[in-house]
Order: C-alpha cells, then structure tokens, then sequence
C-alpha cells in the first residue's frame, strides 16, 4: 500500500473526509480505509474511477508519473500458451525465445499461462522451451475455445500475481483474446507486432510493429500501465532449443469460484481444414505478386512448385487479383512466414510485404525492373521477366 507520490495515483489527505466512496467504487480491490485511503499499486489499474467518485476531490491522478511495478514484488514476463488441437501452436515457443531474452535484460523470470482441460501434459514442453514457471489452470469446462472464460481466467491469474509483461500470438485466437484481456485489466495492447525489446534507460518494452500503412516501424512503449501487452506475428520469432532436461516449477490453480460464462452456450464445435497448402513450418514458399498477369501462368507456378516441394502463396495485389486466395497472403495484413527459402516472383516488395518475410533465411527475387526494392531485402536477385524466369526454372526451351 502506498499513499506517496512516487505511484500515479495519490491521495491529498488534507481533503479526504474519509467517506469510503472512492474504495467502493474500485473494480479492482485497490484500495483500502483506514484514517486515509491506501492504495495498492500492484492491484490498481488507474481506471480514474475512484477520482470520479470522491466528492472532497481528495484522489489526483497524475499520468505523467510512471506506474511501472517496483519494490518487493518486480513482475515477471508472461507468454500466454495456446493449445493447437493436442499440441503446443508453434508461436507459443517462438515467443518463449523472445520472452526469455527480455527477461534477460530485465533480469526476470519467464513463465508460461496454460489455460485448458487435460492440458497438463503440455506443462513440461513449455519448461523445456524456456518458461521458469507454468501456471497451469486444467478445468472441466475450458476445452472448447470460448474466448470469454479464457480471458477471465487469465485475467484473475494477473490480477492476482502481477506480470510485469504479457505476450500473446497474434493468431485467429490469440487477437480477440488479448484485445479481451487488455480491456478487462484497463492496460494498453500492442498487436501485430513484427519485434520486442527492452529499453534500457527505463526498463519499458518496447513494442515494434508496422505503421502508416506500413511506411515506417513505430516502437510503441507502456508507461503507465501494467501489464505491457503486446500480440506478436506466428513466424517472427526465433524459438529456442527444446531441452527436456530443464527444470521448471508447475503452479496449479484451482479457481474454485470460477465458473463458465452462463450467457454463451456452445451449440456445435467442428474442425475443417482452412486451406490444402499452409504456410506454418513450409521450408520452400513461392510469393506471387502484380507481376505475374494471369491465372496460367500461377498454375504453371503450382506446378513447379509442387515439384520442389514449395507452398504457393501471395502479396496483397495477387490477392486482389483474384490469383491467390486470400488465406495465402503474406505480408502485413496477412502471415508472417519464415522459410529457410522464399521465392518472390513478380512482387515489387514494398514494406507491406516485405514486413511479412523477414524472417526468410534466404530471399530469391525474381522481376524485371532492376530498381524494384524487393532486390534490396533479396540475397538473390534475377532481372528477367516472369515468363523468361519460369522457363529457366522448369526446364522448357
């Protein structure tokens, strides 16, 4: 508890009469009576709601003070798991990787959320890619995917222990999750991010993702408010080698209070496959972009494609052009892929895109114009038209 003015918020003694208006008022518990009011910055969200509800204008908030998590309980970094079918999602342990080196540079501990039923198995191949810590919540009730009971439980979870940082997949489930979880703990949310970090001069992460269209990074920070969320693109990150000889603490809790969200009730669940070809862990991915004029010519691409064991997939223009589903997009309004090879075939390569395959280990550029900037990300490039290209590559005179 704290009434100085090292927190946000703070309290004028001189003014308060006592009432109790501004602890009744608090969603969060954050604050306690005694002769003054005592606040909790761990517990406390700087909602304003009890400033609002003082009648004696005792509560000030000054948002120009910091509110990062100090003092005896320094919150750790979280990653949010999430369970694909029976197995870890492939971004779960990319984004261990990344959590494990900014602990590092805050000197934290990286643990893990796992949120499911008969997810326990799952506890030690989190610890074994990185996380210190599983807080493991296996229930009845949580084994389909319903965004609302999720986000409670994780929200009772922070609440109660505090992580200085949340990271989350920015996934078909991880956004409308995190975007949910942000709301309810009143913190900010960065999604899409394309990197992390951590600045060193004040301890924020620092929160990197596209901006203006694409036109430029913008590194997004928290300052007052906890935790500091941020979603992070499938295939950005680099995640760890697993080591299963790692030893980590598995934290069980049992939420006896908890119970499923009365207003949802699940009718049906069923599994279908979104696309023949995916994207995830594909060695060998052809992009086809606005140059490539035709449908005929994206078939023959297939073709070769097929031979050398490469999924076919697209920029935004090829999207729009109706030559590549748009499941099959890459760039910043689609995936973020990181192949040990990636083939781009008539695309210009402007951020948009490019900000989808940075994590390529090598880049083929295949277009006419010399000046395109996708030569400038590329480590190979070839000038030729399409058509002349293809040839070469599929053997035809």
């Amino acid at each position: 508890m704290t009434n100085d003015n090292s927190f946000a918020l703070h309290v004028l003694k001189n003014r308060c009469t006592g009432c109790g208006f501004c602890a009744g008022s608090c969603a969060y518990n954050a604050i306690r009576l005694n002769e003054c009011p005592e606040i909790d910055p761990f517990a406390c969200r700087l909602c304003g709601s009890c400033v609002q509800a003082c009648p004696s204008e005792a509560l000030q908030m000054d948002v120009s003070v910091s509110c990062a998590v100090s003092g005896p309980r320094p919150g750790n970094v979280w990653v949010l798991a999430e369970v694909d079918g029976q197995s870890l999602a492939p971004v779960t342990r990319e984004l261990l990787g990344k959590a494990a080196a900014l602990s590092e540079k805050r000197e934290r501990e990286v643990e893990a959320v796992l949120v499911g039923t008969g997810v326990s198995r799952l506890a030690d191949e989190l610890i074994a890619y990185g996380a210190g810590k599983v807080h493991l919540v296996d229930k009845p009730g949580l084994d389909s995917f319903l965004e609302e009971d999720h986000a409670r439980v994780v929200v009772e979870l922070v609440k109660e222990l505090h992580p200085e940082i949340l990271l989350v997949g920015a996934t078909m489930r991880g956004r409308g999750l995190s975007a949910r979880i942000a709301a309810m703990l009143h913190t900010g949310l960065t999604a899409d991010c394309t990197d992390l970090d951590i600045d060193l001069s004040t301890g924020l992460l620092l929160q990197v993702r596209p901006a203006f269209g694409g036109n430029l990074m913008a590194a997004i920070r928290t300052p007052e408010h906890r935790p500091q969320m941020a979603s992070v693109r499938p295939g950005v990150m680099k995640a760890l080698e697993a080591d299963f000889s790692r030893n980590g603490e598995v934290v069980r809790h049992d939420l006896p209070e908890f119970g499923n969200d009365t207003r949802i009730r699940l009718v049906r669940e069923s599994v279908e496959p979104a696309c023949a070809d995916t994207l995830d862990g594909s060695r060998i991915v052809v992009g086809v972009g606005r140059g490539v004029k035709d449908k005929e010519t994206v078939e023959r691409i297939s073709r070769w494609a097929a031979r050398i064991g490469a999924v076919v997939a697209g920029s935004r223009a090829a999207v729009e052009a109706g030559l590549i589903d748009a499941r099959m997009q890459i760039g910043q309004t689609g995936h973020t892929i990181s192949p040990d090879l990636y083939i781009a075939i008539g695309i210009s390569g402007q951020i948009q895109h490019t900000a989808g395959i940075s994590g390529a280990r090598k880049i083929l550029a295949v277009n006419p114009d010399r000046a395109a900037p996708i030569f400038n990300v590329a480590d190979y490039g070839w000038a030729v038209p399409v058509e002349e290209a293809l040839s070469g590559l599929m053997g035809e005179d």
